[in-house]
């Protein structure tokens, strides 16, 4: 098992201890649980930052690659003069 943060399991224990001595056991898991909240609401965060760059890169790059006039220049030379009905 990996330590946590580089402590061991010995000095997690000690700083729990210190934590129910300092706030007392009826306010660890309201603490615990604002923790927790908290660390939802960052993790949402990046994934909404990360999700707004993605978006802005795509748009970006079709803007560049099909906002070119020398690309649809391209595309027309493949398509027929005349269009077939059928």
């Amino acid at each position: 098992m990996k330590n946590f943060l580089f402590i061991s399991i010995e000095e997690s224990f000690f700083i729990i201890f210190i934590a129910i001595l300092v706030f007392g056991p009826k306010k660890i898991p309201d603490i615990a649980r604002g923790l927790g909240e908290g660390i939802r609401y960052l993790k949402n965060a990046k994934t909404k930052i990360k999700n707004e760059i993605f978006k802005k890169n795509i748009n970006r790059s079709i803007k560049k690659n099909f906002g070119n006039k020398e690309h649809d220049k391209k595309i027309k030379k493949h398509l027929p003069p005349y269009s077939i009905k059928r």
